[in-house]
């Protein structure tokens, strides 16, 4: 099933949701079904993770030219000690921070050696990282569970482990959790069911689902 169907069907469970709840409530209904409609789609590509990809297809397009002049520049700045970048003060730009650029410019050659797939998935492991710090900060449980959530979700095989009974209990336990940071009503039954009308809705494709993954191989598809 297309990620806008997905979207359509977990923005209409939010719509319906969003009766009984007060206006204040409203978009985090609608935002929380969107993104749990899409979520399990976040082992492969959609409509979360598109901008992580064109990112990743640049860096695979051009990382290795960014790379090499990065390098040079750095060691050109760090032999004749002359400040490559003048938009930064000269305290900043100390010669060991110079050789920083030299490290980054040989890790922008070696993730742009990578296929686009892989790329992609460190961006996305890369993103969960800075958001774990954030929830860890602000001690935001569920923020971590979300964070730990996009960062393996693109390890995975396409209709893998997000597409299983595990990971809906994973994301209602998450999503009771945000329901008790923000107050928001029923949001984890909400939540809970616009994540798993993306697994029934794939169950109604020829592929099937994997529902029970990995007690059995199983393929659980809905007939119509």
């Amino acid at each position: 099933m297309k990620g806008r169907t997905h979207l359509t069907i977990g923005l209409g469970i939010g719509a319906v949701a969003s009766v009984s709840q007060t206006p204040e409530m409203i978009p985090i209904v609608l935002v929380v079904s969107a993104v749990a409609s899409l979520a399990p789609d976040l082992d492969g590509n959609n409509l979360l993770n598109k901008h992580v990809t064109k990112t990743a297809k640049q860096i695979k397009k051009g990382g290795q030219f960014v790379g090499v002049a990065l390098i040079v520049l750095s060691l050109f700045a760090y032999i004749f000690n002359i400040n490559f970048l003048p938009f930064l003060e000269d305290e900043w730009l100390t010669q060991q921070n110079k050789l920083l650029f030299l490290g980054l410019g040989a890790i922008i050659i070696a993730l742009s050696m990578r296929s686009q797939e892989t790329l992609k998935n460190i961006l996305m492991s890369i993103l969960g990282l800075f958001l774990l710090y954030y929830a860890i900060t602000d001690e935001l449980s569920w923020l971590v569970m979300f964070a730990l959530y996009i960062g393996a979700a693109g390890w995975f095989p396409h209709r893998g482990q997000t597409h299983t009974i595990w990971a809906v209990i994973y994301w209602g336990y998450m999503s009771y959790l945000l329901e008790m940071s923000t107050g928001t009503e029923h949001l984890a039954i909400i939540s809970t069911m616009a994540y798993l009308s993306h697994i029934i809705g794939d169950m109604m494709t020829i592929k099937g689902v994997r529902f029970l993954s990995p007690i059995t191989s199983k393929v659980f598809k809905i007939r119509i």
